[in-house]
């Protein structure tokens, strides 16, 4: 299988304090090598606070806030989970202006395990076949989403699911044929 070109594709991670540090580290590894350039947006300025799983875990600097944050200023969209960052970027109308904007121009979106609850709050979910923790089936379902049971779920340009120690290969897998997936489609709409 061909690996995807991300080569200096930029690409924003939306987080807030509290989103779950494996997601980044796992997406980072996958992306990385790729030659995937990730920055870190986040509703402040200066460090955010991971999760471990156990209690905080590490930092990370903010490359740009997510008040002046533009998906156009941007190749692809990466939503770690974390019910606390969940929750905290909720809070601001700046989370629904940047999903939408990704979603909208037919650029790629991941959104892991419970981030899924932001593409709720985004009310971008009408049509959309999605996967995530079951606590967020019904609440995806009321939002028009088609539910699948599956551990990950791609439709158009928006990947979801569920990533963690027993679902990291497959997850990765599905991601890399999104990925070239959605190169093709993006090469086809500039032809």
């Amino acid at each position: 299988m061909n690996k995807p070109l991300v080569v200096q594709r930029k690409v924003a991670v939306l987080v807030a304090n509290g989103f779950i540090e494996r997601d980044l580290t796992r997406i980072q590894q996958y992306m990385l090598p790729l030659g995937a350039d990730l920055r870190i947006v986040s509703m402040d300025h200066g460090l955010v606070n991971s999760w471990d799983g156990t209690g905080w875990g590490l930092n990370f600097a903010a490359d740009k806030t997510l008040n002046t944050a533009l998906a156009a200023d941007f190749s692809m969209l990466v939503i770690p989970g974390g019910r606390r960052s969940v929750e905290k970027l909720k809070l601001t109308a700046h989370t629904r202006r940047f999903i939408g904007g990704f979603l909208e121009s037919g650029k790629p979106v991941v959104a892991l395990n419970d981030s899924l609850d932001l593409l709720v709050h985004a009310e971008k979910l009408s049509g959309m076949r999605v996967a995530g923790p079951q606590e967020l089936r019904e609440m995806a379902i009321a939002a028009g989403a088609d539910w699948s049971d599956e551990e990950t779920a791609v439709c158009d340009n928006l990947m979801t699911g569920i990533l963690d120690d027993t679902t990291a290969e497959p997850f990765l897998s599905v991601l890399s044929a999104f990925l070239i997936e959605m190169e093709d489609h993006q090469e086809a709409v500039a032809a």
